[in-house]
């Protein structure tokens, strides 16, 4: 046989080429799911042995990691901008690329509506949200086309691409503690669990509809308790704007609820968020406060047969930490170097 015959296979190149540090930027001081998911991001980079850090804004400030993230190995640099490294920004604070005149810089999209605001509505609220954005110190999208896109969601992908600017999937997952079932399993009850920051507007409509159904606000929680009541309730609703892919419908369906949502922003797809159809509803229709309260009660009476039609949506779920490696390696690649020589070189800084 002739050997030139024989192809070996070799792993693709990463998109982005590297020779020094990856210092993604982060909120200081903010514990929400955009900044874990950044704190993530630089724990599974350190996993695969890059030099990576997290680096809190206001750059001028002392920040402190909050202890929710202590648990991500994820150690703090200064701002700091060197040719060879890479920074990532999350869409927020795209004004901070001015900053950068060195360093590669890579916008990663983990909302859409916190960038411009709700959009749709009308051209006159299109157009403020939009001049609002810019005054809060967000670049135009046309300033920011030649640089690298990283997407959370689908959806943000969609927004880019409307824009033509091409974008790569980097999404999140969710931490190990959703995937452990409690011991011993609480007893479901017939109760609609809710976060009164999104969709206020529709939930208090339902709310005001539906006087016989117990509704939980889900505020003023730590977290085991935000957990405690998930493993209670039956349902989840979610009627806001799902500017991203959120976590709290995915941490709802891992604590056996089922999870009903509008189709606004990224519920609007099957690929941010995969659940039967029949559970989202349009809040647009008419007819869709009755639809929600016929379902609920179907929902109270036959639990475990609705809840099964979740398994896909959890099953999903459960691969998120795979995804997110393989997405990482894609983007990044993956060093020669052992993780323990970057912590090494962390501890000799």
């Amino acid at each position: 046989m002739n050997s030139t015959n024989i192809s070996t296979w070799s792993e693709p190149a990463p998109l982005l080429t590297i020779t020094g540090r990856i210092l993604v930027c982060c909120p200081g001081g903010l514990v929400t799911g955009g900044p874990e998911l950044l704190h993530q991001l630089v724990d599974e980079l350190r996993n695969l042995g890059h030099d990576s850090y997290v680096c809190y804004y206001p750059f001028d400030r002392v920040h402190e990691c909050p202890k929710e993230y202590a648990n991500y190995n994820a150690p703090q640099a200064k701002f700091c901008d060197q040719s060879g490294d890479l920074i990532i920004l999350p869409e927020v604070r795209t004004i901070l690329t001015r900053r950068f005149r060195h360093a590669k810089v890579a916008i990663w999209w983990l909302s859409v509506d916190n960038y411009f605001g709700r959009r749709g509505e009308s051209w006159l609220s299109d157009t403020f949200r939009t001049t609002t954005s810019l005054i809060r110190n967000r670049l135009p999208l046309k300033d920011l086309a030649t640089l690298t896109h990283l997407v959370q969601s689908a959806y943000a992908r969609d927004f880019l691409a409307r824009a033509s600017i091409s974008s790569v999937m980097l999404t999140d997952y969710l931490s190990r503690e959703h995937f452990e079932p409690k011991n011993p399993t609480p007893q479901k009850m017939d109760i609609i669990a809710y976060n009164p920051r999104k969709g206020v507007r529709r939930t208090l409509e339902i709310i005001k509809s539906n006087k016989d159904l117990s509704f939980i606000p889900i505020q003023g929680m730590k977290k085991h308790q935000v957990s405690d009541l998930l493993s209670r309730a039956k349902i989840y609703i979610d009627f806001g704007s799902h500017p991203g892919k959120d976590r709290l419908p995915r941490e709802a369906a891992m604590a056996g609820c089922c999870v009903i949502t509008g189709v606004q922003g990224a519920a609007g797809n099957t690929e941010d968020v995969p659940i039967p159809r029949r559970y989202k509803l349009n809040d647009n229709n008419r007819d869709y406060l009755p639809d929600f309260a016929r379902l609920a009660k179907d929902i109270f009476s036959n639990h475990e047969d609705h809840n099964k039609l979740f398994e896909e949506y959890r099953a999903s779920i459960r691969l998120e930490p795979i995804l997110f490696k393989q997405q990482v390696i894609k983007i990044f690649g993956q060093p020669h170097e052992q993780p323990s020589v970057a912590r090494i070189k962390d501890e000799k800084r």
